[in-house]
């Protein structure tokens, strides 16, 4: 895990999302700001994020691990990331399926929950959609917590001969705070990047 300090990519706002109702937020925030770059050699990949060094590996994998987990302790948010070989050439839609059959459990969106979807060709030879999912979550909360709210971004790419994947999911009790973790998570997942442009295969899975 490498972090290092830079410039923040340029705000975006994801379409459908309104922050300008609801009380106000009084607990943990994932802030637009401290952007930094980490990188996962094993996989390649790089991301930037912000409050780059408030995220950190929960558990630390093998060299060859097909996986890569990052949380963000204030606020609970887990990206997980992974790379692997596919068909000669995939599409995005193959990755997706196969994603999901390495991820258990991930939401697929629908008319209730669908924020904002897009395709965009990053990393360089890939062409990746950003999905963006958020919904009540289920099940009860700690007394007195009021509802809680789950929200899911995903990147799903198809390269050639391969396929990456970066999931993150948070909750919170404030809509607009998720709206806000889902438009930050939105520009990290738009910059993602390859190491090494020449790293072209992946690990086995």
């Amino acid at each position: 895990l490498v972090a290092c300090a830079g410039e923040p990519p340029p705000p975006v706002r994801a379409p459908g999302s309104d922050t300008s109702h609801g009380a106000p937020h009084s607990g943990p925030s994932l802030e637009d700001r401290a952007w930094g770059v980490l990188r996962s050699p094993a996989l390649g990949l790089k991301l930037a994020l912000p409050e780059a060094r408030g995220w950190s590996e929960p558990g630390k994998s093998a060299p060859e691990a097909a996986s890569w987990r990052l949380e963000h302790a204030a606020t609970g948010t887990r990206l997980n990331l992974r790379r692997w070989r596919s068909s000669r050439l995939p599409r995005v839609d193959i990755c997706d399926t196969e994603l999901r059959q390495r991820v258990p459990g991930l939401a697929s969106p629908d008319e209730t929950n669908l924020v904002a979807e897009r395709e965009v060709r990053v990393p360089q030879g890939f062409v990746t959609r950003i999905t963006l999912l958020a919904a009540p979550a289920g099940g009860a909360g700690s007394p007195g917590s009021g509802p809680r709210f789950h929200g899911q971004a995903t990147a799903v790419g198809a390269g050639v001969g391969e396929c990456l994947a970066v999931v993150a999911q948070t909750e919170t009790t404030s809509e607009a705070e998720l709206a806000e973790r889902l438009r930050l998570l939105d520009v990290a997942l738009g910059h993602l990047r390859l190491s090494h442009i020449e790293d072209r295969v992946p690990a086995p899975p």
